[in-house]
């Protein structure tokens, strides 16, 4: 069988550029599989690395792709190649299906990313897709799962000159938006809205909700907060002595991140597997991911930077605690499970929960995109 362009790139390249962290591949994920979701109009390449996609570096047919690394390294310098063949900064390929997004998409939220992130998605990939049929919809580890996987391989964050940052930095208000969105691009032609009905309280007339990226509604921090935040450190200063809060040192708060909610979430099921009937602080929890702009990947570690954080929230007294439970309430930026619309005959704003009419595995349902085969 014929190798992809990218395993051969692969191969080739394996020996001369570091592994990256994990956390750093989103853009360079490579795709074994064609999606079945509607791709974008293909163009040529127009990076000059991508031209080189599927050569094998200054080798004749049957050499060792390895014979001569230095060789390999100076060119892979020169044009700047990355491990899939992109040039490094650039934008990814269209044939790859990445887009730039339009922070303005964001709105406000936009302010609590650095101003020199860009975002970009692609389509939904079969891999990713093909986790999703196999949700649980009743389990919501097993929905908590699937959303990061769709996130991880189909959301990238491009930082100062063109590196890559990990997804998991994503606030955690913004999943449901970046999840929705990714979908928006997967099914393009629109044959997958999601759409239902609800009635005008006032004047009982049908009205049509449909739910998409830019329906969804947030409750944001008052201006008058806003003074305490740093949009370039993604994080609160706040004195508490500003306050008549005594004794008590200035403190930080970081926003809380995908990143971290996935490693809070692993401590908690350790611990609960040392203990089954241990109590857990569910205060705590709410707290944890906004006293600590990181937690290690490394278990150990990460333990140890929770248990520090735990010890550091237990010392507050009770004036304490109840000006940074006040604080927490007016800096979170907290989504909405409803939407709203006016009516089209009376005017009447019309409020409904947000739902999935056949449940939430049919975000990324594809079936019905091709002829049925048999009647099961």
């Amino acid at each position: 069988m014929a190798m992809t362009d990218e395993e051969l790139m692969e191969q080739v390249l394996e020996s001369q550029i570091p592994e990256a962290p994990q956390e750093n591949a989103t853009v360079k994920e490579e795709t074994k599989e064609e999606t079945n979701v509607e791709e974008a109009p293909v163009e040529e390449p127009k990076t000059e690395a991508a031209r080189y996609l599927g050569q094998k570096l200054n080798h004749k047919p049957g050499d060792n792709p390895f014979v001569d690394k230095d060789a390999d390294q100076k060119m892979i310098d020169e044009k700047k190649l990355s491990r899939i063949g992109d040039k490094i900064g650039e934008k990814a390929e269209i044939r790859e299906g990445w887009i730039d997004v339009d922070k303005r998409l964001l709105g406000k939220r936009a302010d609590f990313y650095p101003e020199d992130w860009q975002f970009r998605i692609r389509p939904a990939t079969v891999e990713a897709i093909r986790n999703w049929s196999n949700i649980d919809d009743e389990n919501p580890n097993s929905v908590d799962d699937v959303f990061n996987e769709i996130l991880k391989s189909c959301l990238a964050i491009i930082g100062p000159g063109g590196r890559p940052i990990p997804w998991g930095n994503i606030n955690n208000w913004d999943r449901f938006f970046w999840l929705l969105l990714i979908r928006e691009y997967s099914f393009r032609s629109g044959e997958k809205k999601i759409k239902y009905q609800d009635y005008c309280p006032e004047c009982d007339n049908e009205i049509d909700f449909e739910l998409t990226s830019q329906s969804l509604m947030y409750d944001f921090p008052d201006e008058e907060v806003m003074k305490y935040y740093s949009q370039e450190d993604r994080c609160w200063y706040i004195d508490p002595s500003e306050f008549g809060i005594e004794g008590e040192q200035p403190v930080q708060l970081y926003l809380p991140t995908l990143e971290k909610d996935a490693a809070i979430k692993q401590w908690l099921i350790s611990r609960l597997q040392e203990n089954r009937n241990r109590k857990i602080d569910q205060t705590f929890i709410r707290f944890a991911s906004w006293l600590t702009p990181k937690i290690s990947k490394d278990e150990t570690i990460a333990q140890r930077q929770i248990r520090e954080i735990e010890l550091k929230y237990k010392s507050w007294d009770e004036n304490m605690f109840s000006f940074m439970d006040e604080v927490l309430r007016n800096i979170i930026i907290t989504p909405s499970n409803k939407l709203i619309i006016n009516c089209p005959i009376c005017g009447e704003e019309v409020t409904s929960n947000i739902r999935f009419p056949n449940s939430i595995r049919s975000l990324f349902d594809i079936s019905g995109q091709h002829r049925k085969f048999g009647k099961k």
